[in-house]
């Protein structure tokens, strides 16, 4: 369960929205010119090019939350490990050229421990006094944004930002900080008591931990307050299939056949697992 693909929706409405591969259509381009720049060994415009690829990837993640969380996002999250991957195969092949540019007859760092050694300062605090501040800039270069930080950035800059907040949550989550989401989450009922998202959400985190009651008295509780809900419907038909087996399934199904009455797309595994 705690792998399982949840839904979990931002808002009310629950619109129609564009295709996975127009939403990346501009990572996608990055990334074409990422490797071209790749064959063309120029390595760092290529890094540059990709490190772009994977801003606009979190974007689009963090502009489309409600989708995001589902299988349908596959295709995001496969091209995010493609250019993290790519990245790191052209950083390992210029280290290893750099490492092949070294001597073994380069004696310097030598000569440098020997002249400190007569002049009695230990070598260690030698090489950080020489050390240039330029030198020191290059040993811890910044590695840019990730996803959390950006969606940091959101909350810092509107601390009100209800759907910023919830994606911090969901953060916490994924990173099995499982009291600090639902301490979240429980922020944001405050303010919206019966949100879809945070009850969803809610019920995510709570089965992540095993708790199986609290999931389904949250998914309970969206279903109740939201009877449109469709990430509610589909979501419990998941919890009943988990906790109550083959008993459930009959239960199962007709959440999930109320999820597509409602508007949602088909979903092949679960269909699956409910014949």
């Amino acid at each position: 369960m705690a792998n399982a693909a949840w839904y979990w929706p931002f808002g009310s409405n629950e619109k129609k929205v564009p295709k996975v591969s127009e939403l990346v259509e501009t990572a996608s381009r990055l990334i074409d010119e990422a490797n071209d720049l790749a064959d063309e060994k120029k390595v760092d415009e290529a890094v540059a090019k990709y490190k772009e690829a994977l801003q606009e990837l979190d974007r689009v993640e963090i502009e489309n939350p409600e989708r995001a969380a589902t299988g349908e996002f596959a295709t995001l999250r496969n091209k995010r490990a493609y250019v993290k991957s790519a990245i790191d195969s052209l950083i390992f092949a210029q280290t290893r050229e750099n490492a092949r540019a070294i001597t073994v007859t380069d004696t310097s760092e030598l000569e440098k421990k020997y002249k400190a050694e007569k002049s009695g300062v230990k070598p260690d605090a030698a090489a950080k006094a020489e050390k240039k501040p330029a030198e020191q800039v290059k040993a811890s270069p910044k590695t840019g944004s990730s996803r959390r930080e950006a969606i940091t950035r959101l909350v810092a800059k509107n601390p009100q930002n209800y759907r910023a907040r919830l994606l911090l949550a969901a953060e916490d989550m994924q990173d099995g900080d499982y009291q600090a989401a639902l301490l979240a989450i429980e922020d944001l009922l405050a303010v919206k008591p019966n949100d879809a998202a945070a009850l969803n959400l809610k019920a995510a985190v709570e089965a992540r931990k095993g708790d199986y009651a609290a999931a389904e008295r949250a998914l309970d509780a969206a279903v109740k307050s939201n009877p449109r809900s469709t990430a509610a419907y589909c979501n419990m038909a998941r919890l009943y299939l988990v906790t109550r087996g083959a008993a459930g399934k009959a239960a199962a199904r007709r959440y999930y056949e109320t999820a597509r009455r409602y508007g949602l797309g088909r979903d092949a595994a679960l269909e699956a697992a409910l014949k």
